[in-house]
């Protein structure tokens, strides 16, 4: 043998043979992943749907409750007075609205902010791709009151991220 075609002696190793086939193994993995992911948007989605449920009726109950008459009024003016049965269509039209005061909310908010951190700012991007898939489902069901609250919910934790951020901001200003 030359030593200078060979010099580490790679040829004189013995051969090895290559493994089995590992692909089943990965597909398998891969499989159990995409269900793991799948179950976890299920949970996330099912929350948000109670979240938003929560949400709507609190807000209701507080909207009848403020436009609900005084002790003292008068029988008659009760009768008069009462709230109307909330229908399906009004619930929409809240959680429509209930959406684009957030969405105001949230372009007011994040024009205060100067800078967030790379961790923010991931979870922002990860909030803001999640309300835009919900922007597409809408455009193709626009009356689905579940993408609705998916909608709010995710404008809210929006929110609360700038409205962190701007608190963790105060703080630092008021610590110089």
């Amino acid at each position: 043998m030359n030593h200078e075609r060979d010099p580490l002696e790679l040829s004189a190793l013995p051969p090895v043979t290559p493994p089995g086939d590992v692909w089943p193994g990965i597909s398998h993995a891969l499989q159990q992943r995409a269900v793991q992911q799948q179950r976890r948007r299920r949970a996330t989605s099912a929350w948000l749907g109670i979240a938003a449920g929560l949400t709507l009726a609190v807000g209701l109950a507080f909207q009848l409750s403020r436009s609900a008459p005084g002790p003292q009024a008068e029988p008659t003016a009760l009768a008069e007075t009462a709230p109307k049965a909330v229908t399906a269509q009004d619930n929409l039209e809240a959680l429509i609205g209930l959406s684009q005061q957030l969405e105001r909310n949230v372009r007011m908010v994040r024009s205060e902010i100067d800078a967030m951190p790379a961790q923010s700012v991931v979870y922002q991007i990860e909030l803001e791709d999640l309300v835009a898939q919900v922007d597409d489902a809408l455009s193709i069901h626009p009356d689905s009151r579940e993408l609705w609250s998916q909608r709010v919910n995710l404008l809210l934790d929006l929110e609360q991220l700038y409205q962190r951020e701007l608190r963790r901001d105060d703080s630092y200003m008021a610590s110089l």
